[in-house]
């Protein structure tokens, strides 16, 4: 076996080792884990045969002897793919999305079952912190509990299960949310007027048309103080801000149970459809091979599918900057 130290599996993205099952490009050398290979369905570098392309440690073209081809040899687990394993040698290259597990991933969960489906399934749409929520998962699966208690959700509320792809939920208590600092900001102008006129005397006196950042010293603070109803503000923003904690406490116990329903709906959801003789189509995941079916078809949808994702939330926050500065 050639040294690959340090030269990572173009598919995983994961640097080779001596036990690794390595598979070699027949035409260009490039080398693979057995299983990407098979993914894949080609060589990821197969559009740049045409181009005389000749793999090497940094991966660009160079003249250099390409690896033999071998047989499948179980000694040193590596050998030369069959030109039939190459595929179509005019498809684009395959790489790994970014927040995609390969199938073969969660092969660790055969056997295991969540509400009557395989538990793999359940660990793909997962994809991220998969351990902690498969856990948690078998538990409520089990009757053995609906309460948790997660940290994530409590300090980032609605924008932690946006960023779980728990979108009808994230919405949910981001409305909630924007209605309960409203109603404190109608409470705080009807009850404590005197208050607000202050608030926004300080405003205008230190913004100056312009915008700087506001210094805002102990003395205005103390002036503030001097509103005849400023104790009634008080309490405002106390309840206010109490009403919000309660809601992310809330949010924090039953986040876990809320994704567990999510991640249910989703597996169950493609296997009806599955069942009912639907196929998945792969055109529309990146450069994933539209070869791909069965199972792992399967894995690759709900991994693609689940996961997590930072933008919904960004945008959320974004827009609720956006409508509070109207």
């Amino acid at each position: 076996m050639p040294v690959l130290n340090g030269i990572k599996c173009p598919v995983c993205n994961n640097e080779f080792n001596d036990s690794d099952d390595v598979v070699y490009c027949p035409d260009c050398g490039t080398p693979h884990h057995r299983e990407c290979y098979k993914l894949a369905g080609h060589c990821v570098n197969a559009g740049l045969h045409q181009t005389g392309f000749v793999f090497n440690e940094s991966g660009s073209a160079k003249a250099q002897q390409p690896p033999a081809k071998q047989a499948d040899n179980t000694n040193n687990k590596t050998f030369a793919a069959p030109q039939g394993e190459a595929a179509n040698q005019n498809q684009p290259p395959f790489f790994q999305m970014p927040n995609v597990q390969m199938p073969d991933y969660f092969a660790k969960f055969e056997g295991e079952t969540i509400d009557g489906d395989n538990a793999k399934f359940y660990a793909a749409s997962v994809n991220t912190n998969i351990d902690r929520f498969m856990k948690l998962f078998k538990k409520f699966d089990g009757k053995k509990g609906a309460l948790g208690w997660n940290w994530g959700a409590f300090f980032f509320g609605p924008y932690y299960l946006l960023f779980r792809k728990m979108y009808t939920q994230g919405i949910g208590f981001l409305v909630i949310q924007t209605l309960i600092s409203y109603l404190g900001s109608f409470f705080m102008t009807t009850k404590a007027p005197n208050f607000m006129k202050a608030v926004n005397a300080l405003i205008t006196s230190k913004a100056n048309g312009t915008f700087r950042a506001m210094t805002v010293t102990q003395a205005d603070f103390e002036s503030l103080r001097t509103a005849s109803d400023y104790q009634m503000a008080l309490n405002v923003a106390m309840i206010m801000f109490a009403v919000l904690v309660v809601v992310r406490i809330f949010i924090a116990l039953f986040a876990d149970k809320m994704y567990f329903s999510v991640v249910k709906n989703r597996v169950k959801t493609v296997s009806e459809k599955l069942d009912s003789g639907e196929t998945i189509s792969m055109i529309n995941f990146g450069n994933a091979p539209a070869e791909l079916t069965g199972e792992k078809a399967k894995l690759f949808y709900l991994s693609r599918r689940g996961g997590t994702s930072i933008i919904p939330a960004l945008l959320a926050y974004l827009v609720i900057n956006i409508v509070s500065s109207l």
